[in-house]
């Protein structure tokens, strides 16, 4: 039976089976473990010796480049100890995706169809792909032996909620909803038990949700809250878009919000900030707040039956749908009738999953594009948008396409194109260290500040 009164937890494993009755020992999903360790060579792989510049160049054109969290990787973390050779390799991967990108930018501001084509919302950063593509190997033996052995889910239940999705989608109809079945009952028992002892608990609730469990919550505070800066101020900086640099203060005030929340105990409007994706629950920690850490996780818990219980509902729907009797495994949430029988009941309202943290990003985006597009329609803004950094790709492919056709988008792609013209010269013309590969992948991507 399940009951949504205590919010759910997890547990995740190093090694293939897990028990329910040694939380410690759960500490990630096999299979991010494994990403992790091929992840960490994808730099290396994509522009080591012998690679082809021209599939990543391909892969880097299509998608405006790396996420954040990968396109910090490469600009940081390879600069610590990167050779000459490959950051000429990276230089000229990015030169040739330049290329491939001008005629497009060109066309697209006069050429309906190009727009629509090229600056599409059905995006994937190149490393992200090739993890998802990663996870593909080690699944297919957790599918297989869930197929031959239904009754064993110790490989099920140990993984993260976005593997086990990718696992369940490549099931057929009624063993899909037998392992949502199990998945559900692994989630709901370990957030009763995170409830009953957190400290025990909470790396298998982290585990599910995809998030790393370290051994201690990491301390750290947000940084100070801009988020009210002034869009003039946001144009004319020199080292950042300025739709970057918005929504980094968006996310700044969404985790001041979340830290009163923690810091007041005001569990009761935890909702309001409580983050569930597997990036702004990595946010919610820096808080170094465990009382904070746990409600965040319940939350996320919860939120997940949920939507594991709405995807058994829509399976059984269509097992109805095609006249076959309901399966054994499935076993409807029992309620309790506060009202009498005859009482009229209001439809219950479609569950969606929303991270908050997700949200106000969005609504940041949103929200500065409409500033953006409103002060470009002057010259004054126009004059500061040039004299500062500019757009990063990805939010000049948001904001083109719906960017005033007369003067406001031809000034858009004469602005850009002129910069990525110079920045391919100077990827071509620099040698080893001189090539400025960090502002070629800070200038494709864009991150918040």
């Amino acid at each position: 039976m399940h009951e949504l009164s205590e919010p759910p937890a997890v547990r995740a494993p190093q090694s293939a089976r897990i028990p329910l009755q040694s939380p410690a020992s759960a500490l990630r999903c096999p299979v991010c473990l494994g990403v992790e360790r091929i992840g960490a060579t994808y730099a290396e792989r994509s522009f080591g010796p012998g690679t082809s510049m021209t599939a990543i160049a391909e892969s880097i054109a299509d998608d405006l480049g790396f996420c954040e969290r990968h396109g910090l990787g490469l600009g940081l973390g390879l600069g610590l100890g990167l050779d000459a050779a490959r950051s000429t390799r990276i230089a000229h991967a990015f030169a040739v995706a330049i290329a491939r990108i001008e005629p497009l930018l060109h066309e697209s501001v006069v050429d309906e169809r190009c727009r629509r084509l090229f600056f599409s919302t059905g995006r994937r950063c190149p490393a992200c792909a090739a993890d998802d593509s990663a996870a593909g190997r080690p699944l297919a033996p957790i599918r297989q032996g869930w197929l031959r052995t239904p009754d064993d889910a110790g490989e099920l239940e140990a993984l993260c909620r976005h593997h086990f999705q990718s696992l369940a989608s490549r099931l057929a109809l009624e063993p899909r909803g037998r392992a949502i079945q199990r998945y559900l009952e692994a989630v709901e028992a370990a957030a009763q038990e995170l409830t009953r002892s957190p400290d025990a608990w909470m790396a298998r609730a982290l585990a599910l949700i995809g998030q790393e469990a370290p051994d201690e919550v990491i301390a750290g505070a947000p940084d100070p809250d801009d988020a009210s800066r002034r869009m003039q101020d946001l144009l004319a900086a020199p080292d950042a878009c300025p739709i970057c640099q918005a929504i980094g203060g968006a996310r700044r005030h969404w985790l001041q919000g979340l830290r009163w929340a923690g810091e007041h105990g005001a569990t009761e409007y935890l909702w309001l900030f409580a983050p569930c994706c597997v990036r702004h629950v990595a946010e919610a920690r820096r808080l170094g707040n465990a009382g904070l850490l746990e409600g965040v996780a319940a939350f996320a818990l919860a939120g997940i039956g949920e939507q594991l219980r709405q995807q058994l509902a829509s399976i059984v729907h269509e097992l109805a749908l095609s006249q076959q009797a309901k399966p054994v495994w499935h076993r409807p949430r029992r309620r309790r009738r506060d009202k009498p029988a005859a009482a009229a009941v209001p439809a219950r309202r479609r569950f969606v999953l929303c991270c908050q943290g997700c949200e106000a990003e969005a609504i940041a985006l949103e929200r500065t594009c409409a500033e953006l597009l409103e002060c470009l329609r002057k010259p004054r803004g126009r004059d500061l948008l040039a004299r500062g950094h500019g757009l990063c790709l990805r939010h000049l492919a948001h904001l083109l396409p719906i960017a005033a056709q007369d003067t406001v988008r031809v000034f858009l792609r004469d602005l850009h194109l002129a910069r990525l013209r110079s920045l391919q010269t100077a990827l071509t013309s620099g040698h080893g260290a001189s090539v400025p590969w960090r502002e070629a992948v800070h200038r494709f991507g864009g991150w918040p500040e």
